[in-house]
């Protein structure tokens, strides 16, 4: 299993490599919150000035929060999604970083765990 992920910009100067794209093996009995964990470490988001960058990772579906500030990503909503929910290329896993520029992360955790994406 592998998951291939890409980031946003976090300005003009980031845009060379755009859209910073990576790919890495996974286990294959991996849980979201590892998936999430893995993925994080690989990507390397890059630092701001100030140190206050906020990031939403997600597959189809936000799935954590990361902020600069903060030692590990933060779930989004209380239940985890399975595996098989997520945006899959083959054995592949799809994931991007989104980038709240320095958004208050619990804010945006708190707006993302609210979000429906499809009708009840």
């Amino acid at each position: 299993m592998k998951a291939y992920f890409t980031r946003d910009s976090v300005c003009a100067g980031d845009d060379g490599d755009a859209p910073h794209a990576a790919e890495i093996d996974l286990p294959n009995a991996v849980t979201i919150d590892a998936l999430v964990t893995l993925v994080w470490q690989a990507a390397k988001l890059p630092s701001i000035m100030g140190g206050m960058a906020t990031w939403c990772v997600s597959s189809g579906i936000p799935l954590a929060v990361i902020a600069q500030q903060w030692p590990t990503p933060k779930r989004v909503g209380l239940m985890s999604p399975k595996l098989a929910d997520l945006d899959w290329a083959g054995q592949t896993v799809r994931l991007h970083f989104s980038y709240f520029t320095q958004q208050d992360p619990d804010a945006v955790l708190a707006v993302l765990s609210r979000l429906r994406l499809k009708a009840e």
